[in-house]
Formats: structure tokens, sequence, C-alpha cells
């Protein structure tokens, strides 16, 4: 899904768990979804993508903002799914000319200044939030198991 997310010209930084597995260049357990901070200007790109690929929504999280441009209505962090059972964990962003990265959802991770990283799948270089990123985003909740494992792997490695 990153190649054609980038075939396609949307942007995005991949985090969760195969954002952590990518900063580790090796994956650590299975995963359910793939989670990604999307460019809010990438938007109609990644519909488009998604509805060709059959992707649709599941769900849309409580910390969503709708966005209202003629004639979309889209939501701003929200799951979608195919009928294979893939999954796609997105929550929006923008990034302001002074660089300051606006959070477009409701209960926003404290970011710090620079959020991009770079890591790998299967020897694939990918483009992933960085590991002060991830840390800062599993902050001010509590954490399930396998992200608590995540974060300690983090920590350590």
């Amino acid at each position: 899904m990153c190649n054609l997310l980038e075939q396609q010209g949307v942007r995005f930084w991949l985090m969760g768990g195969w954002g952590v597995d990518a900063l580790l260049h090796r994956q650590t357990r299975p995963h359910k979804d793939l989670d990604a901070l999307v460019l809010l200007d990438d938007l109609p790109a990644l519909w488009n993508l998604l509805d060709a690929q059959g992707f649709t929504l599941r769900h849309v999280w409580e910390e969503n903002r709708w966005l209202e441009e003629e004639p979309h209505r889209w939501p701003t962090a929200f799951v979608v799914a195919d009928r294979d059972g893939r999954e796609l964990d997105i929550h929006v962003i923008s990034i302001e000319p002074n660089g300051v990265i606006v959070q477009r959802y409701d209960n926003p991770w404290p970011f710090p200044d620079d959020i991009t990283g770079q890591g790998s799948i299967a020897g694939v270089t990918i483009t992933c939030v960085s590991r002060e990123t991830q840390l800062a985003m599993h902050t001010g909740y509590t954490l399930p198991d396998s992200q608590r494992r995540d974060l300690d792997l983090l920590q350590t490695d």
C-alpha cells in the first residue's frame, strides 16, 4: 500500500506498529492495520486511490473533525478497509508555510517540531514518523500491551 500511496503522490508518514517496525528495520509482531499521517492537500488523491482499490470507510474516530469541500465531506481521523480485511488508519495533518504542523483532528498528540523519520520494511526505505514522534504519540492514555512493547523496543534499540 505504501508504494501505491507514493505512486499517487500522497505524502504520508508511517506510524503505529509498522512505523515502529520501520524505525527498527524489522517486523517485530503481526499488525492488523497500517497507520499513517497524511497531508490535508492530498486527501482528494487519497480518497481516489482508496476508492479505486476497493476500500470503504469502516470507522470514524472520536477525535475526527469533518472537512467540508464541495462536493465532498471528508473525515480527518478514520479507518478504511477492503474486502480482504486490509485496514488503513489515517490521521490528517497540514504543514503551515512556517513549518508548523497542524493536526486536523481533536486530541492532538504533542508532536516535536520535526516529525519525519526514515526506516525500512523488508529492505525498502520508507518515510515514517521519528522515534521522538512515536514516543510522543503514545502518551496520555492507557496503552495496550502491544503498544507498550513497541515503545520498550524503541527505547532500548
